[in-house]
C-alpha cells in the first residue's frame, strides 16, 4: 500500500513539471490596457485549444497547460488582430501582448471612395466630426472640373443633387445655394465655416456669406445636410465647411493658376506652401480677379489673400494661426422687368449702383491627439467685415430719377471659441462606442445704417447726414452660449446607433432708430418726418435632439437614416431696412422643424451611388409674400408664413468605364436627380393655404460624362431646373418683376485639360455652351430689385504651374 502511495506521488510530481501556467495582459501600441480581449490559444502538436477574454484590465491566465508551442490569436474591437507563437515552460510564462490600435482608422469599415472619383460620403468619424447616418457630400476640388477662376458653382456642386443655386454675379463673388425649399440667398440656411471656424456676417444676427474662399484653395468641400444642427447649431440647411489645402511637406513648393476669359476676365491665384524641419509649416496665397461682367454696368475687381502658420509640438500636438482677407467692388446692373428681359437680357438701366465689401477673420487652432482613442480640438475667430450697398432702390419699372442714392451699410464684429472632445471607448467585449462633445461661445455686434449718399455715379460709400440718417440706424449685439454631445454605439460590424443633444441659450437684442417719412403723392412735399427709437432684446434657451442608424449589409454598401430637430432665429438685423419693394412685419416670430432623411449609398466596381429620401417639416416658417399696395402696386412683405413641408427623393451615381484597371484610356459618366414636392399646409384664413413653396424646384437634375485619354480629358455638363415660383403667394408675375414665376432653364458648360508634365497644365473651357437665356431669381433689393440675368455665352483659358 504503502509503495502505491508513494508512485502516485511521484506520478503527480511528474505531472506537474511537464505543466506550465500562462499569465498576461494585453495592450495597445500606446501601452494602454484593452479590456475584454479575445484570446484564442491552441497547443501545434495536439488539438487542445482554449477560448477566453481578458478582464476589464486586459489580464488573463491560463494554469497547467502541456509544455510545447502553443498558437496565440489575440483579438480586440478596433485593434489589429495578432498572432504569435510561445514556448511554454515549467512554471510561470509571462507575457505581454500588444495589438496595434486601429481605433483612428474606425472607417475601415467606412464607404471611402478615392481616385477618380471627385465626391464622397463623409467619413463616419471625421476628425473631429461624427457624422453616422447623415447624409453628407466630401467634395475634392481639383478632381472638378469647373471653371474655377469665378467658383462657377452650377460646376463645382454638379454632384451634389437637390441645390438651388442662385446666379447672381460675373465673377463669382458671392456663393448663394439653397436646398429643400430654403433660401439661397448668401447661404445663408448653411452654417457656413473655413477650416471648421465660421465665416458669415453674424452666426445669429445675420448669417449671410459675403465671403468664401477660392475653389483653387481648396482641399475639400464638406457639406452635411440638416443633421448638422446638434453639432454645428440649428440652421435648417446644415453645415458646409472649406477646407483649406495643407502645406507641402518639402521646404517650398508652389502653384498657380493663371486665367484670361470672356468680358475681359483676368484671374490669378498663387500659392506657396512648405515645412520647414519636422514641426514649423507655412502657407499662403494671393488672389486677384477682375472683369467686364456680361451686362453693362457689371464690372468687378476683387483681392483674396490668407496665410497660415503651424508649429507641431509632437506628431500628435499642433498650434496654429490663420489670417484671412477679401475685398472687393463690384458695380451692379441691377434688374430687370420681364419684358425688358425678354428685350435683351443684357440692358441695364441702373449705372449708380455699386456693392463693396470688405472681409477680415483671425483664427487660431490647437489640436492634441492624447491617444489613438482621445482627441481635444479648440478654435478660436474673430471675424472684422464691412459691407457696402449703394444705389437706386426703386421699383426697376421706374426710370432712375438721378437723385441722391440709398446707401446701406453694415459693420460686423464678432468673436467665438469652439472647445471639441472625441473619445472613442469599448463597451463590454464586442461594442464600442464614440462620442463628441463640445462647448461653443459666441459674441457678435452688427452695426447697420441705412440713409441717403450723393447722386452721382461713383462708388461714393458716404453719407450725406450721418448724424441724422434719412432710414435707420441700428445696433445688434448677439450672445451665443452652446453644449453639445453626440455619440454613436457601434453594436458590430454592420450596425451602429446615433443620438445627440444640443443646447442653445440665445440672447439677441436692437437698439437704435429708424426715420419714417411721408411725401404727398402729387407734390413730393414732406408731410410726416418721424423718428422711432427701440431698444429690445429676445432671450431664448433650446434643446434639441436627434438620432441617426447606420447598417451595412455589405462592407461597401450603407443604409443609413436620421431624424434630427432644428431651429432659426429671427435676424434683427433684416427688420429695419428701408426698401421701398418690401417691408417686414413687426411680430415675426423664430422658426421650428426637423429634417429626416434614408437612404442607401454605396460602391461597386467602378461606380458609385446615393440613393436617398428626405422629409422637412417647417413650423412659423419666414417668407416673403406678395401684397398688393393698390390696384398697380404690390410690395413684398417679410412674414411668418405658416406652417411647411418639404419631400421627395435625391438621386447620384457615377461609373467609370475602363477596359483594364490599368488603361489610361476611360470615360466617367454621373447623374443626379433630385424630385421634391413642397407645400404649405392649409390653413383657413390663409391666401397661402396648400401653395406650393417658393424657391424650390419640382424637379432639377445633372449629367455630365468626362474623357481621359493620355494627357488630355474633356468634360460637358448639362443642367436642367424646372419651373417654380419665387413667392409664397405663387404670383405668376408680377409688374415691378420682385415676383413671379422662375421659369425652367438647361445650360450646357465645357472644358478641356491637356497636362504636359507634372509642372504643366492648361485648361480651356466654355459655359453656357448653347447661350441660353434664363434666370434664377428675382431679387427685392441688391442686386436688383428685379430679374437678375445669369451670364449668357463665354469662355476661358487658364494656365496651371505646379513646382
Amino acid at each position: 500500500m504503502k509503495w502505491i502511495i508513494f508512485t502516485c506521488f511521484l506520478l503527480s510530481l511528474s505531472c506537474s513539471f511537464s505543466q506550465g501556467n500562462l499569465y498576461g495582459i494585453v495592450k495597445n501600441d500606446l501601452n494602454e490596457s484593452l479590456p475584454f480581449a479575445g484570446l484564442h490559444i491552441s497547443q501545434l502538436s495536439s488539438n487542445e485549444i482554449h477560448h477566453l477574454y481578458a478582464d476589464e484590465f486586459g489580464r488573463f491566465g491560463l494554469e497547467n497547460l502541456p509544455l510545447g508551442t502553443y498558437e496565440v490569436k489575440t483579438t480586440c474591437i478596433y485593434c489589429q488582430t495578432k498572432i504569435q507563437s510561445i514556448d511554454i515552460k515549467t512554471g510561470n510564462n509571462n507575457i505581454i501582448i500588444t495589438l496595434n490600435d486601429t481605433s483612428a482608422t474606425l472607417d475601415a469599415v467606412d464607404i471611402y471612395y478615392d481616385s477618380p472619383y471627385a465626391t464622397r460620403k463623409m467619413r463616419t468619424v471625421e476628425g473631429v466630426i461624427l457624422t453616422n447616418g447623415m447624409k453628407t457630400h466630401h467634395l475634392d476640388p481639383k478632381k472638378i472640373d469647373a471653371n474655377k477662376a469665378i467658383d462657377n458653382a452650377r460646376e463645382l456642386y454638379a454632384k451634389v443633387p437637390g441645390l438651388n443655386i442662385w446666379e447672381s454675379d460675373a465673377g463669382g463673388l458671392q456663393l448663394g445655394i439653397g436646398a429643400r425649399g430654403l433660401s439661397p440667398s448668401r447661404t445663408a440656411h448653411f452654417n457656413t465655416r473655413q477650416n471648421g471656424y465660421d465665416i458669415s456676417a453674424d452666426a445669429l444676427g445675420y448669417p449671410e456669406t459675403y465671403y468664401t474662399p477660392p475653389s483653387s484653395a481648396l482641399e475639400s468641400i464638406q457639406l452635411i445636410r440638416g443633421a448638422a444642427s446638434l453639432q454645428f447649431g440649428p440652421q435648417f440647411g446644415g453645415m458646409i465647411n472649406f477646407k483649406i489645402k495643407s502645406p507641402s511637406a518639402a521646404p517650398f513648393h508652389y502653384e498657380g493658376t493663371h486665367t484670361y476669359g470672356a468680358y475681359n476676365l483676368l484671374n490669378t491665384f498663387n500659392l506657396a506652401s512648405g515645412t520647414i524641419g519636422k514641426r514649423f509649416s507655412y502657407l499662403a496665397y494671393f488672389q486677384h480677379k477682375q472683369g467686364n461682367g456680361w451686362r453693362e454696368n457689371s464690372e468687378f475687381n476683387q483681392q483674396n489673400a490668407f496665410a497660415q502658420l503651424k508649429f507641431h509640438f509632437t506628431e500628435r500636438m499642433f498650434i496654429s494661426v490663420e489670417q484671412t482677407h477679401m475685398q472687393y467692388l463690384a458695380h451692379q446692373a441691377g434688374g430687370l422687368t420681364d419684358a425688358m428681359f425678354n428685350q435683351d437680357p443684357r440692358q441695364s438701366i441702373r449705372d449708380r449702383n455699386w456693392f463693396a465689401v470688405n472681409w477680415n477673420i483671425t483664427s487660431a487652432h490647437y489640436s492634441w491627439e492624447i491617444s489613438n482613442r482621445t482627441t481635444i480640438d479648440l478654435k478660436g475667430f474673430k471675424v472684422g467685415a464691412q459691407r457696402d450697398a449703394l444705389g437706386n432702390l426703386e421699383k426697376i419699372s421706374r426710370a432712375d430719377d438721378g437723385q441722391e442714392r440709398q446707401l446701406i451699410h453694415g459693420d460686423f464684429k464678432n468673436i467665438g471659441a469652439e472647445l471639441r472632445l472625441l473619445k472613442r471607448y469599448p463597451i463590454g467585449k464586442k461594442m464600442m462606442g464614440i462620442t463628441a462633445a463640445g462647448v461653443r461661445y459666441y459674441k457678435g455686434n452688427t452695426l447697420s445704417q441705412q440713409g441717403l449718399a450723393s447722386a452721382n455715379s461713383d462708388a461714393d460709400f458716404n453719407f450725406l447726414n450721418p448724424n441724422s440718417l434719412e432710414g435707420s440706424d441700428y445696433v445688434f449685439p448677439s450672445q451665443n452660449i452652446a453644449g453639445f454631445f453626440e455619440n454613436i454605439l457601434r453594436l458590430n460590424k454592420k450596425l451602429s446607433i446615433s443620438a445627440g443633444l444640443r443646447f442653445e441659450h440665445i440672447n439677441t437684442a436692437a437698439q437704435g432708430s429708424y426715420r419714417e417719412q411721408i411725401f404727398h403723392p402729387l407734390t413730393n412735399e414732406l408731410i410726416f418726418d418721424t423718428t422711432f427709437t427701440e431698444d429690445k432684446s429676445n432671450i431664448r434657451n433650446i434643446l434639441l435632439g436627434g438620432i441617426g442608424f447606420s447598417y451595412r449589409p455589405e462592407k461597401k454598401i450603407e443604409i443609413y437614416g436620421n431624424i434630427a430637430q432644428n431651429y432659426r432665429g429671427i435676424n434683427f438685423s433684416d427688420i429695419r431696412i428701408v426698401n421701398p419693394n418690401q417691408v417686414v412685419d413687426p411680430n415675426i416670430q423664430d422658426e421650428r422643424g426637423f429634417n429626416t432623411d434614408l437612404g442607401i449609398r454605396g460602391e461597386r466596381k467602378r461606380g458609385i451611388f446615393d440613393v436617398s429620401a428626405f422629409f422637412m417639416y417647417y413650423n412659423n416658417k419666414i417668407g416673403v409674400i406678395s401684397q398688393k399696395v393698390d390696384d398697380y402696386e404690390f410690395v413684398r412683405l417679410r412674414t411668418n408664413i405658416g406652417r411647411a413641408y418639404s419631400t421627395g427623393i435625391e438621386l447620384f451615381a457615377e461609373h467609370k468605364f475602363q477596359k483594364t484597371d490599368t488603361s489610361a484610356n476611360f470615360f466617367t459618366a454621373f447623374g443626379n436627380f433630385s424630385a421634391v414636392y413642397s407645400k404649405y399646409g392649409k390653413y383657413e384664413e390663409s391666401a397661402l393655404s396648400q401653395n406650393w413653396v417658393e424657391l424650390v424646384p419640382p424637379i432639377s437634375g445633372k449629367i455630365g460624362i468626362k474623357y481621359t485619354h493620355g494627357k488630355w480629358t474633356e468634360s460637358l455638363l448639362g443642367t436642367y431646373v424646372h419651373q417654380h415660383y419665387s413667392d409664397g403667394t405663387n404670383a405668376i408675375s408680377d409688374p415691378n418683376a420682385i415676383a413671379g414665376i422662375i421659369p425652367s432653364y438647361y445650360v450646357v458648360d465645357l472644358s478641356g485639360t491637356f497636362t504636359a508634365n507634372k509642372f504643366v497644365q492648361i485648361k480651356a473651357g466654355v459655359n453656357n455652351l448653347t447661350n441660353n437665356k434664363y434666370f434664377t431669381r428675382r431679387a427685392t433689393a441688391y442686386p436688383g430689385p428685379g430679374i437678375i440675368p445669369s451670364d449668357g455665352i463665354s469662355f476661358y483659358l487658364s494656365l496651371g504651374l505646379n513646382f
